[in-house]
């Protein structure tokens, strides 16, 4: 029996591997670098070391590789941008730039199987567009033309079971659309556009899927008529456009980009508390738990703290799964003896 007891307690002892579950951008070391932190705000470490802007980071499928936008003449004042899609491990390493190309390509977003990426780019003349590309092959094709009707396309989002890719116009009324994943039956997403008071507008951006696909997730804010930001919304709908929810977020805080997490439990979102009442720009990175509307900020840092990106994967490493088997193997023995 000593040895049965032996055994539990050294399966106890295994370690897990945990992928980050929050890759975000912070300045907290002097300059805009990438970092991933754990789903409680613990553990952060930075992955890149770079004089170059980055933006846009959109986790892999299976959480191994990290897709981002790269500037690379940010680090050379005076030069016109240069902005690739680029592709690195989960740890930072092997960074690979993707598209290569003279147009600027940005806002990269996975395919459920991690086969496609879609992006923004500006191919098509001066107007951003949807593209998508074949991974393997590097193989470019355009989904969307807004020519006549906005002044393009942006924020590329694929539904979970692979069929649609949500995306937002650079347009009054009708922003947030839906489209299969071919560019056809493009559709609005709300059944009616949502209007500001007065002679202001709303700008509405990072739509994205619930985990399980039945809800959609995004940032509304509101413009004054002389377009300064006077409200912000973090609004979910079901995947019909209706049964619109506004979370119950504080109105003085200025918010950027929402994501979901916790498997569709909660949503993250940057933001500045106060930021419309305070001159400040200091964004910090908050969770709010959609069961009880509880806001939880993750980044309680003196720095700047944005654009983050939540996956979903965690699992046992690989050695581990194998120390599993064997220790499940030699206890079945041991309870035998």
């Amino acid at each position: 029996m000593w040895k049965l007891w032996i055994l539990i307690n050294c399966l106890l002892c295994i370690s897990t591997h945990t992928m980050a579950d929050i890759a975000f951008f912070s300045d907290r070391d002097g300059k805009s670098d990438i970092y991933v932190m754990n789903d409680q705000g613990g553990n952060v470490r930075r992955i890149t070391d770079t004089p170059f802007s980055q933006s846009n980071l959109s986790w892999s499928p299976n959480g191994s590789q990290i897709a981002f936008s790269t500037d690379l003449h940010s680090s050379e004042p005076g030069q016109p941008q240069q902005i690739d899609i680029f592709v690195m491990n989960a740890d930072g390493s092997q960074q690979r730039n993707l598209t290569q190309h003279p147009a600027l390509d940005s806002a990269p977003s996975w395919s459920p199987d991690g086969k496609l990426l879609t992006f923004t780019s500006t191919r098509y003349g001066n107007r951003w567009e949807i593209y998508v590309m074949d991974i393997a092959t590097r193989k470019v094709r355009q989904l969307t033309d807004t020519a006549g009707e906005s002044r393009g396309a942006a924020r590329s989002a694929w539904s979970p079971n692979g069929r649609k890719i949500l995306y937002r116009r650079d347009q009054l009324g009708h922003q947030l659309y839906s489209m299969n994943t071919d560019g056809r039956n493009d559709r609005p997403l709300l059944r009616k556009p949502r209007r500001a008071f007065g002679d202001g507008f709303l700008f509405s951006s990072f739509p994205s899927w619930s985990p399980d696909g039945e809800h959609i997730l995004y940032n509304e804010a509101e413009h004054g008529g002389n377009s300064k930001r006077v409200a912000n919304r973090v609004i979910i709908v079901n995947n019909q456009g209706r049964n619109l929810k506004v979370l119950n977020i504080p109105k003085k805080w200025l918010i950027d980009k929402v994501c979901w997490a916790d498997d569709g439990r909660a949503v993250l979102f940057a933001a500045v508390r106060n930021g419309f009442v305070k001159n400040t720009n200091i964004f910090k990175i908050y969770k709010y738990r959609l069961s009880d509307g509880r806001i939880t900020n993750l980044t309680d840092h003196p720095s700047d703290n944005w654009g983050m990106a939540w996956t979903p994967h965690e699992s046992l490493s690989v050695s581990a799964r194998e120390k599993l088997t064997t220790q499940w193997a030699q206890l079945k023995a041991a309870s035998q003896d």
